[in-house]
């Protein structure tokens, strides 16, 4: 039983470095990855308002259109 024992510790003393190292980098990579799921989302919602203010830009756009074209066509008033 010593022997086994011995051997766990030693075993683990000897691959603890490589835990340790794939639990720090695993860490690493799950933090990554919240990081860029979060600026993908900055990204979605910027490119949904950016769309939104194309829309009410060309919207403001046609309304100024008719107004001019209204006032080409009755220049009385």
């Amino acid at each position: 039983m010593e022997f086994l024992l011995a051997f766990a510790v030693t075993g683990l003393a000897a691959s603890g470095g490589w835990i340790a190292w794939a639990a720090v980098r695993g860490w690493s990579r799950a933090r990554d990855r919240r990081h860029e799921l979060r600026l993908a989302r900055a990204r979605s919602a910027a490119d949904i308002r950016r769309a939104e203010l194309a829309a009410e830009v060309r919207e403001i756009e046609l309304a100024n259109e008719t107004y001019q074209d209204f006032v080409r066509r009755h220049p009385e008033r």
